[in-house]
């Protein structure tokens, strides 16, 4: 061989396979390191394909596009970064030099549509025998993406600053805040606290990112309950000792048991205070808080009385003696709801309320400008409340009452909080308060791209074949029955329902008919002569007509085949023209078949 033709030629093969591998292919796909900020999701999509060598196909996927995307890939494949990226709610393949996004292939869904009319019918004496054609047909859907062409979309810049919309509603536990005790500072009773409720509307202005002052308007409630277990004492009118009808001088006690008195008032208000809010969480949830002051006017106030008694005592020192449920001495009992009116009477209040509040809870985004608010609050009256001329606590009615009943001596009762039991009138609550905060933000234009999402179903079809078959009734079972009881009725024995079955197989040849013609529909039909009154005839006549249909379902009839009737003595056994009537033969049982 010429080595100086061969050498050439293989110096050109080992060129060749040294060049095939220094240089890499065209195809070869890389991996990616990075950073992406605020960026569109499709975007992001298109650069990974790209700086990898693919080309990512997302026709078949129901993506959010417009979402911007913050994210860091260090050293990945392409096929990891877009799985990061989407989450595991898509299915990502790499193919040559295309990665295809899809959804998770949703099962079909079936609809079977029986058919209504028969398709064809056959029949015979017996039978007959309907085909239907039921429709079967499966539905299966995915979803198509379509870039359309850029648009100018307006977004929200990234601040708190600016004007708020709020509106909130609260409720919880508050008191009128008072207190009853006597001149010497004892306690006559004790004050219990009701429904608090509140609903405020405000608009507040953030100079800062993190607070800002409100003002508004709003509505609050308060209520009390006042218990009075306390004795008082008369002992003279208008400077002359007490006497009784006798003119015997004496003390008057009053004594409360349980008195329970309920207070109510609303008051509108305008609240004026600092409101504060700081992000807790990456996805801005905020902490907030608030105090201040609201100028009110109670617009409602009312007070009504609910339970408790009043017991009126006769103390006699002269003969060291109490007397007690003695009305004609003026010594009795009286009721709230019977002596004592549970209507509801005005209650003087203070025209002006001074109300200091705070509040603390939680702001969470249910939109971009849009946040739910969650969180307690408290609030306290600063100034007395109470109006009310206060005096020495009386029982006296001003009702039309029998005249021992007048109390002239005392004075008129007109509430616990006009009497010197209470001192101050400070309503006060505490709850949990709910609502809703809208941001009005400024605004800033970008270019996007924007996509349609188009759902694309496969449907297919299938058809089944379903038979009916419908038993002809034999219309000879109603005439047999017919022939049958003409020859027998089935009798009863005076007040027994034991039927007499005469003859012995007379219900098993109708139990027969019945069976052979499960179509064939009957009556039982029970009667009674008129021996016994109505009640004990429609008794009698139910029994025996049940025992009959008894026997017949003991046989195997069908309970569907069988309709019991009862007519005590209202029908007559008709014996025939010329024949007397006989009342033995009322107390029977008629088969009557049904034609239907």
């Amino acid at each position: 061989m010429n080595t100086t033709r061969l050498f050439p030629v293989l110096l050109c093969v080992l060129m060749s396979f040294g060049t095939a591998f220094a240089a890499p292919k065209a195809s070869a796909h890389k991996k990616i390191t990075k950073s992406y900020a605020n960026v569109q999701l499709t975007e992001v999509l298109d650069d990974i394909g790209r700086r990898c060598g693919y080309t990512v196909d997302y026709t078949d996927a129901n993506i959010d596009f417009e979402r911007m995307v913050t994210i860091k890939f260090k050293d990945v494949s392409a096929t990891s970064a877009i799985k990061k990226l989407l989450g595991k709610k898509f299915v990502v393949k790499a193919k040559k030099n295309d990665i295809k996004i899809t959804n998770p292939p949703a099962p079909p869904t079936v609809y079977k549509s029986p058919g209504i009319e028969p398709a064809t019918t056959t029949e015979d004496d017996e039978k007959i025998v309907k085909t239907y054609q039921d429709t079967t047909f499966s539905v299966r859907c995915h979803t198509q993406t379509r870039r359309l062409d850029s648009v100018v979309v307006v977004e929200s810049a990234p601040t708190r600053k600016g004007h708020y919309a709020q509106a909130l509603l609260g409720l919880g536990y508050g008191s009128m805040g008072y207190s009853l005790r006597d001149a010497a500072g004892e306690k006559v009773g004790k004050n219990m606290g009701d429904l608090n409720g509140l609903l405020q509307a405000q608009y507040a202005y953030y100079f800062h990112e993190n607070w800002g002052v409100t003002v508004g308007v709003g509505f609050v409630g308060y209520g009390s309950y006042g218990v009075l277990n306390n004795t008082n004492a008369w002992t003279e009118y208008e400077g002359k000792p007490l006497g009784d009808t006798d003119g015997e001088q004496y003390t008057h006690y009053a004594v409360t048991h349980d008195w329970r008195e309920q207070q109510i008032t609303h008051i509108v208000e305008l609240p004026i205070g600092v409101q504060c809010q700081y992000p807790i969480t990456k996805d801005n949830l905020r902490l907030y808080g608030g105090v201040g002051v609201r100028v009110g006017v109670p617009v409602y106030n009312k007070w009504a009385l609910k339970s408790g008694t009043l017991e009126h005592q006769g103390y006699y020192p002269q003969w060291e003696m109490t007397i007690v449920d003695q009305p004609d001495r003026d010594f009795y009992t009286e009721e709230i709801g019977i002596d004592f009116s549970k209507e509801s009477h005005d209650l003087n209040l203070k025209k002006v309320a001074l109300t200091a509040s705070a509040e603390v809870g939680v702001m969470y985004p249910l939109s971009e400008r849009l946040d739910l608010m969650a969180g307690l609050y408290f609030q306290m009256n600063c100034l007395d409340l109470n109006a009310e001329t206060q005096q020495a606590i009386g029982w006296k009615q001003t009702k039309a009452t029998p005249p021992y009943r007048q109390h002239n001596f005392m004075n008129e009762y007109t509430g616990e909080l006009a009497s010197d039991f209470v001192s101050g009138v400070r309503p006060w609550g505490v709850g949990v308060k709910v609502g809703f905060s809208w941001h009005h933000v400024e605004k800033k234009t970008e270019t996007r791209s924007l996509f349609e999402h188009v759902l694309v179903c496969d449907t297919t079809f299938k058809l089944t074949a379903r038979t009916e078959t419908e038993i002809k009734p034999k219309k000879e079972a109603a005439k047999e029955i017919v022939r049958l009881m003409k020859k027998s009725v089935i009798w009863f024995a005076l007040n027994s329902t034991v039927p007499k079955l005469e003859p012995a197989d007379i219900i098993d040849r109708i139990a027969a008919v019945l069976l052979e013609n499960p179509d064939q529909k009957i009556i039982v039909s029970g009667h009674a002569s008129k021996e016994g009154n109505a009640r004990k005839n429609r008794i009698l006549s139910e029994k025996r007509s049940q025992a009959v249909a008894d026997l017949l379902l003991q046989k195997g009839v069908k309970a569907e085949q069988l309709r019991v009737e009862a007519h005590a003595a209202d029908i007559a056994y008709d014996a025939g023209s010329g024949v007397e009537h006989s009342i033995a033969l009322d107390r029977r049982v008629e088969i009557i078949p049904i034609e239907e």
